[in-house]
Order: C-alpha cells, then sequence, then structure tokens
C-alpha cells in the first residue's frame, strides 16, 4: 500500500516538473523573441536617422535623414565682432509650410545647424540684436522633387530679391544694414509751440506784461477813462453812452 502511494507521488511529482519545466521554456522562448524583435526595431530606427545621403562631388550640402535634412549655415562672423553682438541671443527659424518653425542655435563662430529640416520651398530668419539681416528662401531638393537637382542639394535666395542668390555650401548669411535703437529729438518749430497751450499762456503773459503796457502809453487819459468807464458799464449790462458831439 506505502509503495502504490509512494509510486503515485512520485508520478505527481515528475508531471508537475515536467509543466513547470515546459512553462519555463515558452516563456524563455517568448522573452528571446521579444528581445530580438526590440533590437531589431532600435538597430533600424538608429540606421535610419545616423544614414547619410552625400552628393556625387562629396559636398554635404544637406544630409538626409528619413526625408529629413541637416541645414548647415555661418553669420558673417567679422560682422557679429564688429558690433558686439552676442550668438547667444541670435535667433535662428526655418519657416516651413507643412512642419511649422524649426529653430537652431548658433555657435559662438556664427555657425549654425537647422535639423530635421524637411524637403522643399521654405524661408529662413535671422534675428540679431544690432544687424538687419533679409530673409533667404530656401530650397531644398527631395528624393520625390519633380523640379529637377540632385537629391541633397540646397538653392538659396533673397526673399525680396530672386535675382539674388546666396553662397550655400554652407549657407552663408551677410547683415544688409545695421539697427538703430532710439528715438530721434523732435524738431522745435512755430507751429508746434501754437499748438501747445502752455506755450500759448506763456506767450499771452508776455504780451500783457510787456507789450500792453507801452499800448497804453500813447493813449490820452481822459479817452483812457471813458474806455475803463464803458468796460465797467458793459460788465453791469448797462449800454454804452453815446456822446452828442459823437
Amino acid at each position: 500500500m506505502n509503495a502504490r502511494r509512494t509510486a503515485a507521488f512520485a508520478g505527481q511529482r515528475d508531471a508537475m516538473r515536467a509543466r513547470r519545466d515546459a512553462t519555463r521554456r515558452r516563456a524563455i522562448g517568448w522573452y528571446a523573441l521579444c528581445a530580438c524583435a526590440t533590437l531589431a526595431a532600435l538597430r533600424g530606427a538608429r540606421a535610419a536617422q545616423e544614414g547619410t545621403m552625400k552628393t556625387r562631388d562629396g559636398a554635404n550640402t544637406a544630409v538626409v535623414t528619413r526625408e529629413r535634412y541637416v541645414l548647415d549655415g555661418a553669420l558673417d562672423e567679422g560682422a557679429l565682432r564688429a558690433h558686439g553682438v552676442d550668438t547667444r541671443t541670435i535667433r535662428v527659424t526655418l519657416n516651413t509650410e507643412a512642419h511649422g518653425k524649426i529653430g537652431a542655435k548658433v555657435r559662438g563662430d556664427g555657425t549654425f545647424a537647422v535639423r530635421d529640416a524637411p524637403a522643399g520651398r521654405h524661408v529662413l530668419d535671422v534675428h540679431a540684436v544690432g544687424l538687419n539681416f533679409p530673409p533667404v528662401a530656401v530650397r531644398i531638393v527631395g528624393a520625390d522633387d519633380g523640379d529637377g537637382g540632385k537629391v541633397g542639394d540646397v538653392e538659396a535666395y533673397l526673399a525680396e530679391d530672386r535675382t539674388v542668390t546666396v553662397p550655400t555650401k554652407p549657407l552663408r548669411l551677410t547683415p544688409a544694414s545695421t539697427l538703430e535703437y532710439y528715438e530721434p529729438a523732435s524738431s522745435v518749430s512755430l507751429g508746434s509751440l501754437l499748438r501747445n497751450p502752455m506755450a500759448l499762456m506763456v506767450i499771452m503773459s508776455v504780451f500783457l506784461a510787456v507789450v500792453a503796457p507801452k499800448i497804453l502809453e500813447g493813449i490820452d487819459p481822459e479817452e483812457l477813462k471813458r474806455m475803463q468807464a464803458e468796460l465797467a458799464g458793459a460788465a453791469r449790462g448797462e449800454a454804452p453812452r453815446v456822446d452828442a458831439a459823437d
């Protein structure tokens, strides 16, 4: 009896152990499959991000990353130094139609890189304190571009005057003028004085204090008294008196 129980217990124990080992092998297999799939996805994403495309002449005019490009540029370093412009305050923005605005930081030597720039036609703006950089129209040739050109090429010209081209290896930008941040002093004119109430009060005060006494000196005293009497009567509402001699 005891032998049978022992044998039955041993059989159950072996069956449980077999099921447990089978479950462990299946779990290990699933884990291995998921790890392989994850590694493959990561490698594909890295290859897509790090994959570059150069033009036939070997110049890195633009580097493509999954239909996106890295647009390299450089600001006029001499102009930046001459006007004491801090490159950390400069804003470089690529205005695209489908992807909005893409910004780039300017390095200490004036160079910058606009990353993830899509193919197509865009406008590049540079905002620097004290310098006026004109907007630049940029065209990046993509793989599906039907306008011609080699993939990765960059064409640039002034947005306000398309006849003026801009060097693109790298994109070199020069300020068109300087900016002065001050309010010009207003010029003093007779018209501005006459439109000023305070100036009119000062002029009338000077007239009454200086000119009016000079005028009254040439009037006959009797005539002056008569005029004063008429003014007083007019103030009281009386009609002016008319002399018979008049």
